[in-house]
């Protein structure tokens, strides 16, 4: 576009991606520094962007995911941090980035998909994405079968050199959900989670032989994933993590097993779309919260 220089992939190129990086904590008061110089930035996360001479000011990424839909493997392209800067705004360069994605991937691809606020619902659907509804799955919990204390249960720490290798050796060797839904070679959005979402978040079960991802909300828990090489019967990591104050849990991904109560939430700022090519629909699939962007 007119006095603006096309860039992607300049994840080594420092004043783009310093740029990249300062555009990212204001837009969204997130940034990628210590992810790259941990070697965590692969070729799977891609940045397209517009810049004014050195300075990032437009930009549209792409995730390259393996994502396994009831035992068949799509690769599927995930588009995430889109975002433009507040002075250069209204130039059409965020549709501009967008169609240049589309075009490039659509075809090579099973489909593509990616999250979006409520404040953009109308953006995505210009570009042929709809609106999927996802599930979330839950547990009531019974307090008469919950743990207090979490016995076997020792926090991790992503700085500790010693706990950041065992939780990427839990995730490398883990157990996928195949008969449902689940991101595979996906290390590196993985990572990142770890060092910004999840940091304070990591357990390690020792009696499960498990890393165990959870959070607090309340009388609410949010299991994001239970990492191990065999498969684990969820009700034993509930009945580990759940407090006698724990009245649900909710699963951030697609359980395999039943006995699971299944509610649709209301619009939020989570809201999947999907640009349908070899595979047509998501419907009543739950994707991993590692696979979001």
């Amino acid at each position: 576009m007119n006095g603006f220089v096309f860039i992607k992939d300049y994840k080594n190129i420092e004043k783009y991606r310093v740029s990249f990086n300062a555009l990212a904590q204001e837009s969204f008061g997130i940034q990628f520094e210590d992810w790259y110089q941990r070697g965590c930035w692969n070729d799977r996360y891609i940045c397209y962007s517009y810049a004014d001479g050195d300075r990032v000011v437009a930009n549209v990424s792409v995730n390259i995911m393996d994502i396994v839909v009831k035992n068949e493997i799509h690769e599927a392209i995930m588009i995430g941090t889109v975002m433009t800067d507040e002075a250069y705004r209204n130039q059409g360069l965020s549709r501009k980035l967008m169609e240049i994605v589309i075009e490039e991937y659509q075809q090579k691809c099973s489909f593509m998909y990616l999250y979006a606020n409520r404040t953009v619902l109308d953006f995505y659907p210009k570009f042929g994405f709809h609106k999927v509804q996802e599930p979330d799955f839950y547990s009531v919990i019974n307090t008469l079968e919950a743990h207090s204390d979490r016995p076997h249960m020792r926090k991790l720490n992503v700085m500790d050199v010693q706990d950041w290798e065992l939780v990427m050796r839990y995730y490398a060797s883990r157990s996928v959900r195949y008969s449902t839904c689940d991101a595979i070679h996906a290390e590196g959005i993985f990572s990142w989670y770890c060092l910004h979402v999840f940091e304070s978040d990591l357990y390690f079960d020792e009696e499960l032989d498990a890393v165990v991802i959870f959070m607090e909300e309340g009388n609410s828990i949010q299991l994001y994933d239970v990492l191990s090489p065999k498969q684990i019967d969820l009700s034993q990591v509930v009945n580990k993590i759940a407090t006698e104050q724990t009245e649900r849990v909710y699963y951030q991904f697609h359980p395999e097993q039943g006995g699971f109560r299944v509610e649709y939430p209301e619009p939020s700022d989570d809201n999947l779309f999907m640009l349908p090519n070899r595979l047509q629909s998501l419907d009543h699939i739950k994707l991993p919260k590692i696979a979001q962007a």
